[in-house]
């Protein structure tokens, strides 16, 4: 996977998730769904939100790219290792 291209294609994603939101709460502003001051909050959150996503972006591609291969693997495992201890386990049913 090209580090570039996944830079590119999370601020694509970003963005759009972004103008999204603005135009849902452009349309709740126009219909009288949203108040004027709550809009403006609402802007200033997905905003926040936009700025921290791209910085976590750079942070991990950052990160990533500094490990040897040997501590990718590990990083790999660790997370993959989780994920299965965090499932939720089926229950057997009991079948009489």
């Amino acid at each position: 996977m090209n580090g570039s291209n996944f830079m590119q294609g999370w601020v694509v994603l970003t963005g759009s998730v972004a103008m999204i939101a603005l135009i849902l709460t452009a349309f709740g502003l126009m219909l009288g769904i949203v108040r004027p001051a709550d809009a403006l909050k609402r802007i200033g959150t997905i905003l926040g939100i936009v700025m921290v996503l791209l910085l976590i972006r750079g942070i991990i591609a950052n990160a990533w790219s500094g490990l040897s291969l040997w501590q990718r693997l590990g990083v790999t495992m660790i997370g993959t290792s989780a994920l299965l201890v965090l499932q939720p386990r089926r229950q057997p049913k009991n079948r009489h």
